[in-house]
């Protein structure tokens, strides 16, 4: 009984060994093969075989597949897509075929794993039928609820720290930097506090270096992020620099009002705190308080009336 884990242990070992010899070849391999002298190639020489990606598929039928479903690269749903998985920090340009990857994975094998699991266990077929169908909604909608919860949770922190990067904003503006090197300091100051939104801020800063224009590049914050008020942000930016408007004293008052309405928002909270508090009291608190009050006297009135019986 002993030799059987022993034998199955030394197989993952062994397998995980021979995968790794496997990983660090192909990479020494490609790094060897691009730091080779390229060869002259024709472009219609090239095939989807050279490239890093197997192609499971000819080219007919993904262009084919990519029509049915609107899979494209320049589709509205692969757009649509891409701007979730930006606004949830996943800037790889593999991250569109490994989502649907995903979905796709978990459609298949989450009802083909729990058939696995029944068959032969029960002969009830509306439980083999429907529990597989459920599996195969909730393979196709779990990736979209993850999705949208990283979105939430990254707009959320975004939100926490852009107050004291408008604070920061126009320390540095008042203190006669301009904008360009505003951003770039306050991207640098709240590196170690605020990652999330130095790295926005440094993203902005790489594209105007790049020679996009300061107005697109503040639009593109907005649309990445997909914030209310970092879009607001960015149009009072657009605004003051067109219209040649105090920049400091716009800064200001945006962060005056951020600061006044995340304050009027704890204050809403605090108010529905009572409320949220009532249904806790009459199921846990209420009941305790009633056995600790009223059993003593309980016990002592059945001592009463047995004795007196």
């Amino acid at each position: 009984m002993i030799i059987l884990p022993a034998v199955l242990f030394g197989l993952v070992i062994g397998g995980m060994i021979i995968s790794l010899g496997i990983f660090l070849q192909q990479r020494h391999a490609s790094v060897r093969r691009r730091l080779q002298p390229q060869q002259s190639l024709k472009t219609e020489l090239l095939r989807p075989q050279m490239t890093d990606i197997p192609a499971f598929l000819s080219a007919r039928w993904s262009e084919r597949l990519g029509k049915k479903f609107d899979l494209r690269k320049g589709g509205a749903r692969t757009k649509e897509l891409q701007k979730k998985l930006i606004r949830a920090g996943i800037y790889r340009e593999r991250a569109i075929p490994l989502f649907l990857g995903v979905r796709l994975g978990l459609l298949l094998v989450l009802p083909v794993l729990v058939l696995l699991l029944l068959w032969g266990q029960t002969n009830q077929r509306g439980l083999l039928m429907g529990i597989p169908v459920g599996l195969c909604l909730l393979g196709y909608v779990l990736p979209s609820l993850i999705l949208d919860r990283l979105i939430r949770v990254r707009q959320r922190k975004l939100k926490e720290a852009l107050p004291d990067a408008l604070d920061l904003l126009v320390v540095c503006v008042e203190a006669g930097q301009g904008l360009n090197a505003a951003i770039k300091r306050v991207a640098n100051d709240l590196m170690e506090s605020s990652p999330l939104i130095a790295q926005e801020l440094l993203m902005v800063n790489l594209e105007i270096m790049a020679g996009l224009e300061r107005e697109q590049a503040l639009r593109n914050l907005g649309e990445r992020t997909g914030l209310e008020e970092l879009v607001s942000l960015c149009n009072i930016l657009i605004q003051s620099d067109r219209f040649g408007t105090s920049l400091g004293q716009a800064l200001k008052t945006q962060s005056e009002f951020m600061r006044t309405s995340r304050r009027q928002r704890l204050e809403g909270l605090a108010a529905k705190t009572p409320v949220k508090l009532v249904f806790p009291l009459l199921l846990f608190i209420f009941p305790a308080i009633m056995v600790v009050v009223l059993g003593p006297a309980i016990i002592q009135i059945s001592k009463f009336f047995s004795k007196g019986w």
